[in-house]
């Protein structure tokens, strides 16, 4: 069964709310906007609200301009990048990846990359290249982003059994491939 059909054979309930009629106007324009339904946008907005911003403000992650993160990021050396990279890993995101789902297995850990790309507006695209998971990121977010998520991604993949290989990096996007270690 697929992802779309799972969603189509979920279980709704009728709920009906009263909303400011300014806040009602922005809605329907919203909707024109992106081409989808109000009852498809509210839930999308709701969908956000619980399972991700108010999780990730409860485990005390901050929002902040891009530019201001890409200079920060970018004023950095590579190497220090990559070293704090390792340390968030096994502190910061495998305490998110408990607080968020329970665990840590592959599965969590790509979720919540897409989920952290997918709320920062980053492209993220997963997919099978020759029977290997293959993540392609188009972003702006400076020279060093990439450096920091392969690094954060190596370390908390390390702990269960994978790796990320065969990175690419170029100015405005990265790819890297992951493999069970052993597989290579």
């Amino acid at each position: 069964m697929t992802a779309q059909e799972k969603q189509i054979l979920k279980k709704t309930d009728n709920v009906s709310i009263r909303i400011d009629s300014d806040l009602s106007n922005k809605l329907h324009e919203k909707c024109l906007e992106q081409k989808i339904s109000l009852n498809t946008l509210i839930n999308h907005i709701l969908e956000k609200q619980v399972n991700w911003h108010e999780l990730t403000s409860e485990m005390g992650w901050v929002s902040i301009f891009r530019s201001t993160f890409r200079e920060l990021a970018d004023s950095v050396s590579k190497d220090r990048i990559e070293k704090i990279a390792e340390t968030t890993a096994t502190s910061d995101l495998k305490n998110s990846l408990n607080y968020l789902y329970g665990y840590v297995d592959l599965d969590s850990i790509l979720d919540l990359f897409k989920k952290r790309c997918l709320s920062t507006n980053v492209q993220y695209r997963e997919m099978i290249v020759n029977g290997v998971k293959k993540i392609i990121i188009q972003h702006d977010l400076g020279k060093n982003w990439p450096f920091l998520i392969v690094g954060q991604m190596n370390a908390i993949l390390n702990e269960i059994g994978y790796r990320a290989i065969n990175e690419e990096y170029n100015k405005l996007g990265f790819s890297f491939e992951i493999v069970k270690i052993g597989d290579q």
